[in-house]
């Protein structure tokens, strides 16, 4: 980690220049912190981490990607497994319970709303340095208290697996049953099927209605 004469050293990623600029502004005038690289992709992002070494990872949930591990749930996994002991601190967009409980289980050691100020996120980052678990932003804590404190609970009263949970997700941001199984390198027939079974585990009919529950649930 760092020591009273290093700053601490963070690698930050999002694939919307403007809100990357503005976070890396942010975080670099903090004293003590240091932002050494940014990346604009899930792609990127693994890449400088090979060559990067780092303090802290504060990267976007959601980002353009065309391989199953540049994005969402299968990114946030392998960053975990790769760099264990590199703290992640994750911002999103999203405010579905389900998959927010998904990354706190992959260990995470922050969580904050793409909504919320910037300074929140600072303040997310330092505690998460120092503060076991998962930290949390009040909004995001707020939202996991109306979902069930953990995941175990989530699930008796929400249906969708972690890999539906990512169907859906991607299928709301506008991808196609195609799109979806290149991106999460499974087969056509495999997406349409964990498609289905969410439609039916939601009590949907249509793909117009898969789009309004998503939007409704925080998956977009």
């Amino acid at each position: 980690m760092t020591n009273a004469t290093q700053d601490l050293r963070i690698v930050v990623a999002d694939d919307h220049p403007v809100v990357l600029t503005a976070v890396t502004d942010y975080l670099d005038q903090i004293p003590g912190h240091k932002v050494v690289a940014t990346a604009g992709s899930g792609a990127d992002l693994l890449d400088t981490l090979r060559s990067t070494p780092c303090d802290l990872i504060v990267t976007d949930f959601s980002m353009q990607g065309e391989l199953e591990d540049e994005d969402g749930l299968r990114l946030i996994s392998r960053l975990r497994r790769l760099y264990p002991d590199i703290p992640l601190v994750v911002f999103t967009m999203l405010t579905n319970g389900g998959i927010l409980h998904e990354l706190a289980e992959l260990g995470v050691a922050g969580l904050v709303g793409k909504d919320e100020p910037i300074p929140t996120l600072a303040q997310v980052c330092q505690r998460a340095l120092v503060e076991p678990g998962t930290t949390l932003s009040a909004r995001i804590a707020e939202r996991l208290a109306t979902e069930g404190s953990t995941a175990d609970e989530f699930r008796r009263t929400n249906p969708l697996s972690p890999r539906e949970l990512e169907v859906v997700r991607l299928f709301a941001l506008g991808l196609s049953v195609t799109e979806i199984s290149k991106r999460l390198s499974r087969s056509v027939t495999t997406v349409a099927t964990q498609k289905r079974a969410a439609m039916r585990k939601l009590h949907l009919e249509s793909n117009a209605d898969l789009i309004r529950y998503a939007s409704e649930h925080g998956f977009a």
